[in-house]
């Protein structure tokens, strides 16, 4: 029960005011619910596989092995609370996506008859739905499809070597067996993954996503904001893991593998990871069909938009070769990418754009190295890239615990404004791995047994001109969080300080933009309930302008019964206008995520019922409305709704076998 009421709080808690693209938290949030469904055997599983799960940082991984290490299999997964470094809520938190099972025995494809698997519940097929109890412009007159939105997910693992997993999603408004879609839904995503057979590591068919290093020339998994990303700078080894999502950007297709090298049981470990892929991609295109902008967001709802739908290809390839020795590791890695159209974002070739050096051409290459070592107390990484740009990144990490209660860290990154990698992903500020130098110090500090303090302060560079800069310019950004948990309390504080500078109204001069977030949570927990109340502020002020929002938030979550559980949600907010949106983070349904911003004035109130029908069974239905106190309409285009308030239903039903 504690599990269960924890893990989506605690995944909210992880983003909170971190400045993070809603479509990278969101495949987070469906890997996460994949995860929970076919966990993880702490006792089998690869440590790159820890890696991919948000909120662990490379001393609780590191600490979970070695105690994997030195006591031999996990027992139970509470076994995590005798690791001093894995607080009670991340133990909770891990507790939905980790199991602990004994390794089997005997041969890898051996595997349990039919009825066997059915009994022991290895996989589970999923579907939701969205139904809108209004209108939008786009669904009277616009859209080429029904307004609904619904998805079916199958996955599941026939032992801990075989994992599998298969997506079928449709957005509102995109048509159905219709136009380009004439097999059925817009976007089909499916995997298969064999890991831990002899040398072979992992082994992926299908749809995949895959981090090379520390992201330089290669990383469409996961984009964390600055905190989260601090937790993996000692990511040395490439890690691959299986796409079945609703996302329809950011992934390969294809094949992608990782073996084990050199002499067995020798106390030097090299690794080789390749990939291959090929697979249409989404492009707006210019009037000579040369491509300006590569489209991540999936949606065909339109003529316009359906007319971009698969019109160009991508052919990615590409290896990564590792050493690691005790504590010491080294690796490089090379990628080719290969497009059937022209590249060519700043088609008006200016040279005042700030598109003049984005990668234009049909053939891009990239190389690089990374490093590092980790004593155990103290470590270091880094990655150093260039390219057929002709130009290089770098990037280095230095941390190491100061005693046992304080953890000291810093990050450079020179990122030169002529650099690129197609793929590339790695800690930023602006949110490119190009065009960008900063230096960022952070503090994790375990006052006493139940306050922690978490801080950082980055500040970096632009030489050359941003979208909304016509000059260089700078950022400095502010961090500092405190925890204090009790048995049945929990309370977490988050203050975000940020100068960004911007091209002013008249576009004459670069001036200060100063933005300040504060996010409060208190959360109480008891047998049959838990009790979140949050609080959010935000301000801006830009251009002799100050706009302030704040709302007020109640999580409640119930179960009056062992097959049965309630959840209530309710949110007040008001903004002076759109500069001081807040964001606010509800529970939903499993499968759907939700992360919507509010501006105006008005509420949000949803509710949540959970059943367990069957043994095999399990159904949700949500119940969503929003009130604005001041607008006649809720959004523009064609996705404006002729009245202030909307009301949406979601409902899941989930087979287990």
């Amino acid at each position: 029960m504690a599990q269960e009421k924890t893990w989506e709080e605690y995944f909210h808690e992880i983003y909170a005011n971190e400045e993070i693209d809603e479509t990278s938290i969101e495949n987070d949030y469906e890997y996460l619910c994949e995860l929970e469904s076919s966990p993880l055997n702490i006792n089998t599983l690869n440590p790159e596989d820890l890696y991919l799960i948000p909120g662990l940082n490379n001393d609780h991984i590191d600490d979970i092995i070695k105690y994997r290490d030195r006591y031999g299999e996990f027992k139970t997964i509470e076994e995590l609370a005798l690791i001093e470094s894995i607080d009670r809520r991340l133990r909770l938190f891990l507790c939905n996506f980790l199991i602990a099972a004994p390794q089997k025995k005997g041969k890898w494809y051996s595997r349990p008859i039919l009825d066997s698997i059915m009994k022991k519940g290895h996989g589970e097929i999923q579907a939701n739905a969205n139904i809108p109890l209004y209108n939008r412009e786009g669904d009277k007159n616009g859209y080429l499809g029904y307004k609904y939105k619904y998805t079916i997910k199958i996955s599941g693992k026939f032992s801990d070597n075989i994992k599998y997993g298969f997506c079928g999603a449709q957005d509102a408004g995109e048509p159905l067996f219709a136009n380009k879609n004439k097999w059925g839904m817009d976007n089909y995503s499916f995997y298969v993954k064999v890991s831990n057979i002899g040398r072979l590591k992992n082994i992926i068919i299908g749809q995949y996503n895959i981090k090379f290093g520390l992201g330089l020339i290669q990383n469409n998994c996961f984009g964390y904001g600055k905190r989260m990303m601090l937790s993996s700078m000692n990511s040395y080894d490439a890690a691959i893991s299986g796409h079945a999502t609703r996302s329809d950007a950011n992934h390969f297709q294809g094949l992608a593998s990782t073996f084990e090298i050199g002499k067995a049981k020798s106390d030097s470990k090299w690794t080789i990871t390749t990939f291959w892929s090929y697979r249409n991609i989404d492009a707006t295109l210019n009037k000579d069909g040369s491509v300006s902008t590569i489209i991540n967001s999936g949606y065909h709802r339109t003529p316009t938009e359906m007319e971009k739908k698969n019109n160009t290809s991508s052919l990615n390839l590409g290896a990564h070769l590792n050493y690691k020795r005790n504590g010491l590791y080294i690796g490089t890695s090379a990628v080719y990418n290969r497009f059937n159209r022209l590249l060519n974002p700043n088609s008006s070739n200016s040279q005042s754009s700030y598109r003049t050096y984005y990668a234009k051409g049909y053939d891009f290459w990239n190389v690089s190295i990374n490093y590092g070592y980790n004593s155990g107390k103290y470590s270091f990484s880094g990655e150093t890239a260039t390219g057929s740009c002709g130009s290089i990144a770098t990037i280095n990490y230095a941390g190491g615990r100061v005693n046992r209660s304080i953890s000291l860290h810093v990050v450079q990154r020179f990122y030169s404004y002529k650099y690129y990698a197609i793929n590339a992903k790695s800690f930023s500020d602006g949110g490119y791995t190009q065009n960008e130098s900063g230096f960022l110090t952070g503090i994790k500090w375990t006052i006493t047994k139940r306050l922690s303090l978490d801080a950082y302060s980055d500040i970096c560079y632009f030489p050359w001109i941003k979208y909304y800069t016509n000059a260089s310019s700078y950022s400095f950004d502010n961090s500092i969080s405190l925890k204090y948990e009790l048995k049945e309390w929990s309370f977490l504080a988050k203050y975000n300080f940020r100068i960004r500078q911007r091209n002013n109204s008249e576009k004459t001069a670069i001036i200060n933009r100063y933005n300040n977030k504060l996010h409060i949570s208190a959360i109480k927990q008891s047998e049959k309930f838990t009790f979140t109340t949050t609080v959010d502020l935000a301000s801006l002020n830009f251009n002799d302008n100050t706009s302030i929002g704040y709302s007020i938030s109640e999580n409640i979550s119930f179960q009056p019964h062992k097959k049965t559980s309630i959840y209530i949600f309710a949110s007040y907010f008001n903004t002076d206008d759109s500069s001081s949106s807040i964001y606010i983070n509800e529970r939903n349904i499993p499968g759907i995520f939700s992360a919507s911003s509010f501006y105006d004035e008005g509420i949000r109130f949803s509710s949540i019922v959970k059943g367990t029908l069957t043994s095999n069974v399990i159904a949700n239905f949500k119940f969503g409305f929003t009130k604005y106190f001041n607008r006649k309409s809720i959004s523009s285009g064609l996705r404006m709704i002729d009245s202030s308030h909307q009301t949406d239903i979601d409902f899941s039903v989930k087979y287990k076998f």
